[in-house]
């Protein structure tokens, strides 16, 4: 009687994993998971139209989620914790000519008709030779993430179709890029230890956006506010999408160019990344439902060219998630649901508020990643806070000043009077609403939620 289990589908019918080649195998699925997830982060950005920048966003959160259920194995299987950390600094040149490149279509065809393709081989090939019984829990999670990779490439196809890239449009390229795949046969020698992704980040100074929106950098006068409620809502609402949208952008960034943080820090950040992309979806719905259409204004990214000119990576956490985000936004979310409340449109209202509930949760993150960050580099964190408060206050106070002499400064009595005002320099005393219990909820503490409140008009708070 044979002592082993056949899969008489297989080539090699006697091949099944003992513990250590199950996590040698699994160690290689984790760094091109790991370098994938790097990699939508830095093309979110660098997409210019909707459709490939919503669907990044929900694939990079679960590119992430699937490397952090593949290292949790790897713990399981008696893989040191440290070499763990070193499964993530080790890449092979499909990924880092991918980085390189600058044509987005010849992206999309790379990541959806090789590297994606060669990723789901590689997980089928790992599957077969799985131990039944023992191994379940690796069954389990590769059955997932195969499961996840074919909607993946589903997705990426039908954008190319939908571009009208052909098949035969980029072979060339494409045959390129196979020749920096992994070894098929042995994945683990395929690396290039001390070399990743994101090692070096390709600087991005401006999001690229899409075509049909001129975009303004901060430094250039957006056009006057317009006259009458529907045509006002128009340009609110069209500015808030593109607000969640340079937030979609910034997070895509921070989980290519923020190296050093445990993998949990970059499975929330590609969490973030994907809240905002729905929010953005949300908001266009809104846009829609108020006959305003994508283009009508330019737009604007304040916050990620702030983000950019922050120096250290702990102030852009601090700047982003803990103050724009915890303390602002959670604001702005509460103003925006009472306001549509108010008109009448309780789907609106419905949908901001969700989105409060993410904008707590991005503010927890800053909270929670800023103390872990200045703890690792010795930073002191109150003075990071105070220095990214203060370059803040500084940059809305320049974009003040900026915009005093102009016709839009005329204008300013009936701006700060239209139902859906955002947080900035227009924002008053007179109308400033102050959501104290969801501040309590981010972590701030209670001395914290006293200066916040001192001079607010309205506060809210429900605990």
């Amino acid at each position: 009687m044979t002592n082993t289990t056949k899969n008489y589908r297989r080539v090699n019918l006697d091949h099944i994993h003992d513990v250590k080649s199950n996590a040698l195998g699994l160690g290689g699925l984790y760094s091109i998971e790991v370098e994938l997830a790097r990699l939508m982060g830095q093309w979110i950005a660098r997409f210019p139209e909707f459709p490939e920048k919503l669907s990044l966003a929900e694939m990079i959160y679960e590119e992430a989620m699937h490397a952090q259920i593949l290292e949790e194995r790897l713990l399981e299987l008696r893989t040191n914790a440290g070499d763990v950390v070193h499964l993530r600094t080790r890449t092979t040149s499909v990924f880092k000519h991918l980085e390189q490149l600058d044509d987005p279509n010849k992206f999309l065809s790379g990541l959806f008709r090789v590297v994606k393709p060669a990723l789901q081989a590689a997980l089928v090939s790992h599957l077969d030779a799985c131990p039944p019984y023992v191994d379940t829990p690796t069954v389990r999670m590769l059955k997932l993430i195969l499961q996840e990779e074919a909607k993946h490439i589903a997705t990426g196809l039908s954008l190319l179709a939908e571009r009208n890239i052909s098949w035969s449009e980029t072979l060339d390229f494409e045959a390129e890029l196979r020749e920096g795949l992994w070894d098929p046969n042995d994945i683990t020698s395929s690396f290039v230890s001390g070399e990743f992704v994101g090692k070096e980040p390709i600087a991005l100074p401006v999001p690229v956006w899409p075509t049909a929106v001129e975009y303004l950098s901060t430094d250039q006068q957006m056009p006057d506010w317009p006259v009458g409620h529907k045509e006002e809502m128009q340009r609110c609402v069209h500015e808030l999408v593109f607000s969640e949208l340079e937030a979609l952008d910034i997070f895509g960034r921070y989980v290519y160019e923020f190296s050093g943080f445990p993998w949990k820090f970059y499975v929330e950040a590609a969490r973030l990344c994907w809240d905002e992309a729905r929010h953005v979806e949300l908001l266009l719905n809104v846009l829609e439902r108020y006959d305003g259409t994508i283009g009508q204004w330019p737009a604007n990214a304040p916050g990620y060219e702030e983000m950019v000119r922050c120096p250290t990576v702990l102030e852009k956490i601090m700047m982003v998630n803990v103050i724009a985000e915890g303390e602002y936004s959670t604001d702005t979310q509460t103003q925006h649901r009472e306001a549509f409340k108010q008109l009448g449109d309780d789907l609106s209202a419905l949908l901001k508020d969700y989105e409060m509930a993410d904008e707590i949760v991005h503010g927890r993150f800053g909270i929670k990643w800023a103390h872990w960050l200045a703890d690792q580099t010795g930073e002191d964190f109150e003075s990071a806070y105070k220095a990214a408060k203060q370059s803040l206050e500084e940059f809305k106070a320049k974009y003040a000043d900026d915009s005093s002499g102009s016709d839009e400064s005329s204008n300013m009595a009936s701006i700060v009077n239209i139902p859906l005002i955002r947080l900035g320099p227009e924002e008053t005393e007179s109308t400033r609403l102050v959501n104290a219990s969801a501040k309590r909820l981010v972590g701030f503490s209670e001395e914290q939620i006293s200066e916040m409140t001192a001079d607010a008009s309205e506060v809210i708070d429900d605990t």
